[in-house]
């Protein structure tokens, strides 16, 4: 079988829980990354995020199933100084305007760097068996704590060195 076409989403946490994970908000990839926005850490630690995204299934291009999901960090050559904490929280619940205290202490709390065993599921459970609004991946809540060493300037998500992925079996 060939390999499932798929996609990360991301939508702004202030808004309500989206209505439909297939179309809502928008797609996240070379173009469009992941923006965490502009922080000012010349004082002290600066927050940056919370950011929401989700993992999706646009075509099993004829597989019945992806499953042993594992979200982690794979790239941070965007960031030249040491201490900063990058916080992931994987949840089947919504939290509008969540804080980067609630991401840091949700699960597992510090974003993985290197590839975990799983820790990411279909919404509420299980394998992602379709490619509808129940068959996207848990909610995945992202944000950063910069370190106050950390050079100024302008750092510009995937083109900079900012990289997550999501590994996966598929089946058929």
């Amino acid at each position: 079988m060939a390999i499932p076409e798929v996609e990360f989403r991301t939508y702004d946490i202030s808004l309500s829980e989206p209505a439909d994970r297939t179309t809502a908000g928008s797609i996240i990839d070379i173009n469009n990354p992941l923006d965490f926005g502009i922080v000012n850490n010349t004082g002290s630690n600066a927050n940056a995020g919370p950011r929401v995204c989700w993992f999706r299934a646009k075509d099993l291009k004829g597989n019945a199933s992806i499953s042993n999901m594992k979200f982690f960090l794979s790239q941070n050559s965007i960031f030249e100084g040491t201490g900063n904490e990058f916080y992931l929280d994987i949840t089947s619940v919504w939290t509008q305007n969540k804080s980067v205290g609630e991401v840091s202490s949700g699960n597992p709390g510090i974003c993985p760097q290197s590839e975990p065993s799983s820790n990411l599921q279909r919404m509420n459970g299980g394998a992602i068996t379709g490619t509808g609004h129940n068959d996207t991946s848990q909610y995945i809540y992202l944000a950063i704590n910069i370190n106050k060493s950390e050079p100024v300037g302008s750092n510009k998500g995937l083109n900079g060195g900012f990289k997550f992925c999501c590994k996966f079996d598929y089946s058929a």
